[in-house]
């Protein structure tokens, strides 16, 4: 336990010591950056012989604080230790022009948000892990607001921390809840809906994700890279350590994943469509692919509930397999972004264009990042959800009823979630780095230094490590399937191994059509080279010289399937009409407000305003009135613990009991 403990220190003594010289130049980035990678790697340390079982599991207690690190730890750790170490390397070149008082404060809470994060994945009573949750939301909330200075920051600041406030609350509930004996019924699904609710504002589920796409356009690009790639699956490994219990009703469970699953990626990636800002696009699609990885987690509880170990061994591995995926993909997808943003100061990709001719390389790598998290073969995006695919069919070839109609029915949304996946990062691409400049601030663009350019292709090899490693990571992740699956482990095995066989084959493939157009590219170059090209005019039927004007926006690509789905989008339009024969200038602006904040959560806080109003009276300034709120507060408690929780003083002892909470959980609340 120690070595993993030990990787919390660096980080947090370099963002102290960044903070401490937050005047001097270079130090604050080169002690923040520092500590950061350093623990990074003291953790991974950790993390491969946890994998490879080398190192048990283990648990124990220090200073009365209970921890654990076993292989769901481990798990939803690595996609912490790789993501924010990159992350830290490009915020070298991200933050450079920031003046020296505001760049010492960036690397603390980058640092303590990094802590907190490691620390999340190895408590595991309730008081210390809660702690650990609120300091995550906390520090990350300093983040988010960092460019404070600005009211669209700072809003999207306070939506984010009332949802870490909402997902804390949720789960204190939970926990006392299950600790204590309410005599409630049907206590089992109400903790579940509880966790679901309280983990969910972090995950990003349906009704819960409105804090996503205003927080990732607000904050910094390294800091989104963090929070969408690592911190949103946290919420998912709570769930899994403390909602899901052996006993539990698995059937329920899988339905639950199952549907919020399919919401959440038809939403994610229809919005995703609508969306001119890069970043905005880029958290919907994260909203999209944690619904994916829930349509693995809910096939895979089904199939345990129904026997199928076939549907079982392919949702578990899928989703776990997915998840990984999306972590490497989503953390460059976004600090490609934060390098076009430094570069132009623009993320509205209507008025972007041309990059790829001053930004190879970013380009690049957010062209093959986009192709594989669109889950197009043979890249590695393609391959959890091929896992989930192949769960489904199960569904289709072995269930009946309800099962049947439903896998069928993720057969097709998974199907044109990965058309529509596809569609909204052509247009990111090509609004972004192809065609011509469509501003002057896109013209100009600088060209990224290399401490941002280094991170993405790193992540570009960890791509192509993911796509040749898929079977090993199966066979490393099996053990979780067993656990989760309770299904006979020969059984399970013998999936595994057939899951592994065909991830071989499908690398095998991938592997096999890169070396082609590697060959190829080498080649063309070979050829290419010596030759002196000469250009000449030709009729050009009038057609010059193309112009950002002739060229079709981000916006306009994607109108045509927008407008499918008008009833879900409500797009607002402000059309400027052409006028006189030769017209200067055109142009439509079309607005998408989230669907979950127009229909609930916007109705709900005036409600709530409206409440505040009303009772704004109680706020007198008179101290008697103050005292007499507080007497009958604490006379409606006593009484509820009086007739509600039936205890009172035994006669024989005259000793009040026990308080019957007790907020550490359970061995068998604990994943083995």
């Amino acid at each position: 336990m120690i070595p993993i403990l030990l990787s919390l220190i660096p980080p947090v003594v370099g963002g102290i010591l960044a903070l401490l010289c937050n005047r001097v130049p270079r130090i604050p980035a080169l002690a923040g950056a520092a500590g950061c990678i350093f623990g990074a790697l003291c953790g991974l340390g950790v993390v491969c012989g946890m994998f490879f079982q080398w190192i048990p599991a283990f648990s124990c207690s220090i200073g009365g604080v209970a921890c654990r690190f076993d292989l769901l730890s481990a798990l939803f750790l690595l996609p912490v230790l790789i993501v924010g170490p990159l992350a830290a390397l490009h915020s070298l070149g991200y933050m450079k022009g920031h003046d020296h008082g505001k760049s010492g404060i960036y690397w603390f809470f980058f640092n303590m948000t990094q802590a907190a994060m490691i620390l999340v994945t190895l408590m595991t009573s309730a008081v210390s892990f809660l702690t650990a949750w609120e300091l995550m939301g906390l520090m990350s909330f300093a983040l988010v607001a960092f460019e404070y200075k600005s009211r669209a920051a700072m809003r999207a600041a306070w939506i984010y921390l009332l949802a870490c406030h909402a997902g804390a609350a949720f789960l204190i509930v939970m926990f006392i809840l299950g600790s204590g004996n309410s005599g409630l019924l049907h206590l089992e699904f109400i903790l579940f809906l509880l966790g679901i609710a309280g983990f969910g504002l972090k995950a990003g589920f349906p009704l819960f994700h409105v804090w996503l796409p205003e927080a990732h356009p607000a904050a910094p690009a390294p800091v989104s890279a963090v929070m969408s790639a690592s911190m949103i699956n946290l919420g998912l490994y709570g769930i899994l350590r403390f909602v899901i219990h052996e006993n539990g009703p698995l059937a329920f469970y899988g339905w639950t994943f199952l549907w919020l699953g399919l919401a959440g990626a038809a939403g994610g990636v229809i919005f995703a469509l609508a969306q001119k800002n890069l970043k905005r696009l880029l958290a919907y699609s994260s909203i999209e692919n944690m619904g994916i990885m829930c349509i693995g987690l809910g096939f895979g509880f089904l199939g345990t509930a129904n026997t199928d170990v076939v549907m079982a061994a392919f949702g578990f591995g899928g989703a776990f397999l997915h998840l990984l995926n999306h972590a490497v993909l989503k953390g460059s997808l976004f600090l490609c972004a934060g390098s076009v943003f430094k570069s132009t100061g623009l993320l509205n990709m209507d008025l972007l264009g041309g990059l790829l001719k001053r930004m190879p390389w970013t380009g690049t790598v957010f062209t093959f990042s986009s192709l594989s998290i669109s889950g197009l073969p043979p890249f590695n995006g393609f391959l959890g959800e091929f896992l989930i695919y192949m769960a489904a069919f199960s569904g289709i070839a072995n269930g009946s009823g309800a099962l049947f109609a439903m896998s069928l029915a993720s057969v097709i949304v998974l199907a044109l979630v990965g058309g529509f996946a596809a569609g909204a990062f052509t247009k990111a691409v090509g609004g972004v780095f192809l065609g011509e400049p469509r501003s002057d601030a896109a013209a100009k663009a600088e060209r990224p230094t290399w401490s941002m350019i280094i991170p993405l292709l790193v992540f570009l090899a960890l791509s192509f490590a993911l796509t040749m490693s898929a079977p090993a990571v199966c066979r490393m992740t099996a053990p979780l399937t067993e656990h989760f699956s309770r299904l006979p482990q020969e059984d399970i095995m013998s999936q595994i191994i057939s899951i592994s066989d065909i991830l071989a084959k499908l690398g095998l493939f991938a592997c096999l059509i890169f070396v082609f157009f590697a060959v190829v590219a080498v080649f063309r170059c070979m050829l290419a080279r010596g030759r002196v090209e000469e250009i000449r005019g030709t009729w050009d039927c009038g057609y010059a010289r193309p112009s950002a004007r002739m060229e079709y926006t981000a916006s306009a690509f994607s109108q045509p399937l927008c407008d499918l789905f008008t009833c879900i989008l409500h797009p607002r339009k402000k059309l400027e009409r052409p006028h006189g024969l030769f017209p200067a200038s055109a142009e439509i602006i079309v607005e998408t407000e989230d669907a979950a904040t127009r229909i609930l959560w916007k109705p709900l806080f005036r409600l709530i305003a409206k409440i505040s109003d009303r009772i704004h009276v109680i706020q007198s300034g008179y101290l008697h009135l103050y005292i007499l709120i507080m007497v009958a507060a604490l006379i409606a408690m006593l009484a509820w613990g009086f007739f509600f929780t039936g205890e009172s003083v035994p006669p024989e002892t005259g000793q009040p009991p026990a308080s019957g909470i007790n907020l550490i959980p359970e061995e068998s609340e604990v994943s083995e």
